[in-house]
């Protein structure tokens, strides 16, 4: 992602969110995420970062204008691999999204009581290479 790309995630991010990141956060993080382009067109993001041996899959949204069109699906092959342990938090009532992740070997192994700033809890996930 580059700074010029922003203006376009943050739209993406307030279009698919109902508490979204603000701007400054992917500022901050602009080398942790990598952008699906239709030419000049941000299409989805996906952001990930590694914390001692795990990697944390951190936000990712496709813009309602390519959803349906495998954008998440090819995101989350470009980050994925076989030789890392991958995290994330998924809101408990997104079960579409959590559905999305199982498919890619996700598995529900905890919960965080009130993770999300309206108090909604998180499903923590976690993928192990192999299983």
């Amino acid at each position: 992602m580059k700074d010029k790309d922003i203006p376009q995630v943050v739209e993406i991010e307030n279009l698919s969110f109902q508490f979204p990141k603000p701007e400054s956060v992917f500022r901050e993080d602009e080398h942790k995420y990598l952008l699906a382009k239709d030419d000049d067109r941000v299409a989805g993001y996906i952001g990930v970062e590694k914390i001692l041996d795990e990697m944390h899959i951190i936000n990712m949204a496709v813009h309602p204008d390519y959803r349906g069109k495998g954008i998440g699906k090819r995101l989350m092959q470009h980050v994925l691999n076989d030789e890392e342990v991958f995290f994330l938090e998924v809101r408990v009532s997104n079960e579409s999204a959590k559905k999305i992740y199982e498919k890619y070997g996700f598995k529900v192994i905890n919960i965080r009581k009130g993770y999300y700033a309206d108090g909604e809890d998180a499903y923590v996930m976690r993928r192990i290479p192999g299983e």
